[in-house]
């Protein structure tokens, strides 16, 4: 077992703290020095917008500055870990509103971004399609659909517009349907899965298991490849291991420490095609919040030398 001594987690904290963006040196703070959680909101409201949604590059693949549901999607991600004030449950209210009138009644969901994305600069996968009428992630209904109604359900009294169960149990149903499996939205029901209550997420235990089993990558000559790694889908050690081997998982962690060791940071594995200078921008936001997750990851499973 490979444990990231305690030079190097510097450095790589080092990393994030120079070149990472303010929401990610905020969410190292509170994780490893307990700084008070209402700087990582204030770090998160940078990206909202005045309809309650949020963009501007929240998620660093599509420089968007307007409202999307992927977008608020990703701030949900941060806002339940911040649930403990009036100030985070405003927000969360003003989120709640934006998934209601946003949502798309034909589509019993939402489409992850508007036809907007193509005016400013974003990876090929988000650019929308006006033939289809959205983007290539729009085909995966899941994403974000499956994550948002998780959270509609969490906050189910908050919601006024929406038949929740209704909601859920098409979620549920379309998990049970699938044939083939694509990771993320597979993340996306994990993400659901780990707000739903016992009784509800055992209902689809075994299928999500199975989906995680058809995607995850064992093998670590892989994982420097844009892939489904162990822990994209476990990362903590009480985490459900969807039948995933811990030999493996362990075998991950290690590929986690060989890589900051080797690089001082985890650089993502993909680039876009067009676009190359704002890419430049987004590669180091990118190389920033996966190097906090990694460093957040090696802490829970005790691999970083104290």
């Amino acid at each position: 077992m490979k444990i990231l001594k305690k030079h190097l987690f510097n450095k790589a904290s080092q990393f994030i703290n120079d070149y990472g963006r303010n929401l990610e040196r905020q969410v190292y703070k509170r994780y490893f020095n307990a700084y008070d959680d209402q700087e990582v909101l204030n770090a998160l409201k940078e990206y909202q917008n005045s309809d309650g949604g949020f963009g501007n590059g929240l998620e660093s693949d599509f420089r968007l500055p307007y409202s999307s549901a992927m977008a608020k999607s990703i701030a949900f991600q941060h806002l339940i870990k911040l649930e403990q004030t009036k100030r985070t449950m405003d927000v969360i209210k003003e989120g709640i509103r934006y998934f209601e009138d946003t949502f798309i009644k034909e589509r019993r969901g939402w489409f992850a971004v508007p036809k907007e994305v193509n005016d400013f600069p974003h990876a090929p996968w988000w650019h929308y399609d006006k033939d289809q009428n959205m983007t290539m992630i729009d085909n995966h209904w899941g994403n974000p659909s499956v994550e948002i109604i998780g959270y509609l359900y969490k906050y189910k009294s908050l919601v006024n517009k929406l038949e929740i169960e209704s909601l859920l149990e098409k979620a549920l149903d379309y998990l049970k349907q699938m044939k083939e499996f694509e990771e993320h939205e597979i993340y996306c029901y994990i993400r659901l899965y780990k707000i739903l209550p016992n009784q509800i997420s055992a209902m689809i235990k075994k299928e999500l298991t199975y989906a995680v089993e058809k995607l995850v990558s064992k093998k670590r000559e892989e994982w420097d490849n844009y892939i489904a790694s162990p822990l994209n889908f476990i990362n903590d050690p009480e985490s459900y291991k969807f039948n995933i081997n811990s030999e493996i998982i362990e075998e991950n962690l290690d590929y986690l420490v060989d890589v900051i060791e080797d690089n001082g940071k985890i650089n993502p594995s993909w680039e876009w095609n067009d676009y190359k200078d704002e890419w430049k921008n987004a590669k180091q936001e990118w190389t920033g919040l996966l190097t906090l997750k990694a460093l957040i990851t090696l802490d829970k499973f005790n691999r970083i030398e104290k």
